[in-house]
C-alpha cells in the first residue's frame, strides 16, 4: 500500500494558430503582443504598488518561535524566512527563536503566565487545548481553508493553529548490523522483541537505543502503542468515559505488557535510564546502537549531524501487531500548529505572515527539507527515502489525537504521564501495581 498518493497539476496553454495567409499571422502576432505587454505592464504596476504601499507601512519585528531543530536551521541558514518575506513585505522583519523540544513545552508556559508569547509561534498537538483561550482564531486564512487537518483540529469551532506538517513512526536500524546477522525485518510485536534479543545475545552492540534519561524519548511506545492496539486515534476520549480504563483485556493494558516485556528483556542497555535524547542520537551515528525509535521528523536530523541516513540507514514501522495477517497499524501525527495569541501586538502582521508561510512556494521548500509530509492541498513533499517502510504491507493510519477537554480534566487531576510511566517502567517499577494504582486514581477523578 503506498503512503504518497502525488497529485500534480498541469497548466497546459496550447496555441494553435491555422495559417491563414501571412498577414493575417502578422496581424494576429502584433495584436497578442500588445495584449501581453499590457498584462505585464499592469501586473508590474500592481506589484510595485503592493511593495509601495509595504514600504509605507511602520517597520515590524515578529518574533517566531519553534522547537524543531532543522525547521530552525533552514530558516535561518538555509534559506532565511526573513529575507525571503522582506521580498514581499519589506517593513516586516522576521526573528526566529529556537527552543530545545525537552524546555519548549515548560518554557511557552512560562512565558504565557507572564504574558510574554511570541507573535508566532508553534503548539503542539498534545497542547492545543491548553492555549485555546488565548489564540487568535484563524478561520478567515486562505492558508486554513486550504489546509487538509487544521479545520478537523478547530476547538468551539475555531482554528487557533495550522499544522506545519505531520509525520508517520519509524524504527530506524543500523544496515550494518542488520546484515551482519543476517537479520529481517520484524512484521510482528514478537518479531521486534526475538530481533532486539538477538541482538543483545551478540554483546556487540546496543539493540534498542532509547535515551530514557529524557523521559519525553519513551513516547512511541508508552504514548501511541495503547492507541495502535485499539486501532483508534481518539482513544483516549474512549478512556476518559471509562472508570477503570487499566484493566486486563483494555487496550492500555495490552500495550503496557507488551512494552514491560521489552523493557524487562533489558535489550535498551544497562542503563537506559543513565543517558539522554542527544547521547542516544550520538551513540547511533557512532554505529554504538543497532535500533532507534522516532518520528519522521529525525531522518534529516541524522544527516544534520553528519551521518548519510540513505547509505547506513533502512526503517520499518513499529509493528505492535501479533499476527502477519493483521493490517499493521501506524500513527500519523499533525504537529506544529502555528498560531499568534491575542497578547501580540502585531496581530494582522502575524496573520499575514502565517498565511505568507503556508500559501508561498516557502512552505514546499521547508517540509521537502524537513521531511515532513504536507498538509496543504496540492503540495506534495519530495520524501523517497521513507517509501521502503510501506512497501507490500496493509496499513491501517491511525490518527493520532491527545484528547478532549474530559480526558485532560481527568489527566490533569491524577498528573497523568505516559511517557512518566515510561521511565518507571524502565526503573523495574512492577505493572500489576502499577496499572491497579492508575485505575483507582482515573476512577476517582472521574467521580469528581
Amino acid at each position: 500500500m503506498k503512503l504518497f498518493k502525488r497529485v500534480s497539476v498541469l497548466l497546459c496553454v496550447t496555441l494553435i494558430i491555422g495559417i491563414l495567409g501571412v498577414g493575417c499571422q502578422k496581424k494576429e502576432d502584433k495584436k497578442e503582443k500588445e495584449v501581453s505587454q499590457e498584462v505585464s505592464k499592469e501586473a508590474s504596476e500592481e506589484s510595485k504598488e503592493n511593495k509601495d504601499a509595504s514600504e509605507d507601512k511602520k517597520p515590524v519585528t515578529l518574533t517566531f518561535v519553534s522547537w524543531n531543530e532543522v525547521g530552525y536551521e533552514y530558516l535561518t541558514e538555509i534559506n532565511n524566512v526573513s529575507e525571503a518575506y522582506k521580498k514581499e513585505y519589506p517593513n516586516v522583519t522576521i526573528k526566529v527563536e529556537q527552543i530545545q523540544p525537552t524546555e519548549y513545552d515548560n518554557t511557552m508556559k512560562i512565558r504565557n503566565s507572564a504574558n510574554q508569547l511570541p507573535d508566532v509561534f508553534l503548539v503542539r498537538a498534545s497542547n492545543l487545548l491548553t492555549y485555546k483561550d488565548i489564540m487568535v482564531p484563524l478561520n478567515d486564512l486562505e492558508a486554513t481553508k486550504n489546509n487538509n487537518i487544521a479545520t478537523d483540529c478547530a476547538l468551539d469551532g475555531n482554528v487557533i493553529g495550522i499544522p506545519q506538517g505531520s509525520f508517520n513512526e519509524f524504527v530506524y536500524y543500523r544496515k550494518d548490523i542488520f546484515e551482519k546477522y543476517d537479520l529481517d525485518i520484524p512484521r510482528t510485536w514478537d518479531e521486534f522483541v526475538d530481533t532486539a534479543k538477538t541482538i543483545k545475545e551478540k554483546g556487540e552492540y546496543i539493540p534498542l537505543l532509547l535515551g530514557g534519561k529524557d523521559s519525553w524519548t519513551t513516547y512511541p511506545f508508552n504514548e501511541y502503542m495503547p492507541l495502535l492496539e485499539a486501532n483508534d486515534g481518539k482513544y483516549l476520549n474512549v478512556m476518559a468515559s471509562k472508570d477503570e480504563p487499566f484493566t486486563e483485556g483494555e487496550p492500555f493494558y495490552t500495550a503496557y505488557t507488551k512494552i514491560k516485556n521489552l523493557y524487562d528483556s533489558e535489550v535498551c542497555g544497562d542503563d537506559p535510564l543513565g543517558y539522554g535524547w542527544d547521547q542516544q542520537k550520538a551513540m547511533f551515528l557512532a554505529g554504538q546502537g543497532a535500533m532507534l525509535a522516532a518520528g519522521q521528523w529525525f531522518a534529516q536530523e541524522y544527516d544534520t549531524m553528519g551521518g548519510k541516513k540513505e547509505e547506513e540507514l533502512g526503517i520499518f514501522i513499529l509493528p505492535v501487531n501479533d499476527s502477519k495477517e493483521q493490517p499493521l497499524n501506524v500513527i500519523t501525527t499533525a504537529e506544529g500548529f502555528m498560531g499568534t495569541p491575542k497578547t501580540s501586538k502585531h496581530i494582522e502582521e502575524s496573520k499575514e505572515f502565517i498565511n505568507w508561510f503556508f500559501m508561498s512556494d516557502y512552505y514546499k521548500e521547508y517540509i521537502d527539507y524537513t521531511q515532513q509530509l504536507s498538509t496543504m492541498k496540492g503540495v506534495s513533499a519530495d520524501i523517497p527515502f521513507f517509501n521502503e517502510a510501506f512497501e507490500d504491507i496493509d496499513l491501517e493510519y491511525v490518527v493520532y489525537d491527545a484528547g478532549n477537554e474530559e480526558y485532560k480534566r481527568i489527566a490533569d487531576t491524577i498528573s497523568f504521564d505516559m511517557k512518566g510511566m515510561g521511565q518507571e517502567m524502565l526503573s523495574g517499577k512492577d505493572l500489576e501495581k502499577m496499572m491497579g494504582d492508575m485505575n483507582k486514581k482515573w476512577k476517582a477523578a472521574r467521580n469528581k
